[in-house]
C-alpha cells in the first residue's frame, strides 16, 4: 500500500484514498479507449453498407432472394457483417462497463467526502482534509471537495 506523503493518515484512511484513485485510474482508461472502439465500429459499418450497395443492391435489383443469395454467397461481405455486429455488441458492453466503473467511482468519492466530513473552523482535522484534498486533486485530478 502507499503511503500519502506526509498526510500522517490511518490504515484505513489511506485504503479508501488507493480505492478512489485505483477506481478513477480505471474509469479514465476505460473512457480513453472508448473512441477508438466507436471509430472502428464506424469503419466497419460503413464499409459493410458501401460493400452491401455495390455488389448486392445494384446486381439484385431488389430481388429479396437474389439479395440473400449475393450475401451468403460473398464470404468478405458476410465477415464484414458479423464484424458489424460484434463490434457494434462490444462497443455497447464498453460504454456500460465506463457507466458502471463511473457509479463504482462516484459512489466512492462521494463517500470519501463524507467520511472526510469536517467542521468549518480551522483545526488539525480540517488542516489534514485540506491536505487531502489537494494532494488528490494535484495528483490525481481527483474532486473530494464537492459531492457533484
Amino acid at each position: 500500500m502507499q503511503k500519502w506523503p506526509e498526510l500522517n493518515l490511518s490504515d484505513d484512511a489511506s485504503k479508501l484514498l488507493v480505492e478512489l484513485r485505483d477506481r478513477k485510474n480505471k474509469w479514465d482508461k476505460l473512457k480513453a479507449t472508448q473512441p477508438i472502439y466507436a471509430i472502428l465500429t464506424a469503419v466497419f459499418i460503413l464499409y459493410f453498407l458501401i460493400t452491401f450497395y455495390r455488389k448486392v443492391l445494384l446486381p439484385s435489383g431488389g430481388n429479396a432472394l437474389s439479395i440473400l443469395d449475393l450475401v451468403i454467397s460473398n464470404s468478405l461481405l458476410s465477415g464484414s457483417l458479423l464484424a458489424c455486429i460484434s463490434l457494434f455488441l462490444f462497443t455497447r458492453n464498453r460504454v456500460m462497463q465506463i457507466e458502471k466503473a463511473k457509479t463504482k467511482y462516484e459512489n466512492l468519492r462521494i463517500e470519501t467526502i463524507e467520511k472526510l466530513d469536517t467542521s468549518w473552523l480551522k483545526d488539525v482535522k480540517s488542516e489534514a482534509r485540506d491536505q487531502i484534498s489537494s494532494f488528490l486533486y494535484d495528483e490525481y485530478d481527483i474532486n473530494i471537495v464537492f459531492k457533484s
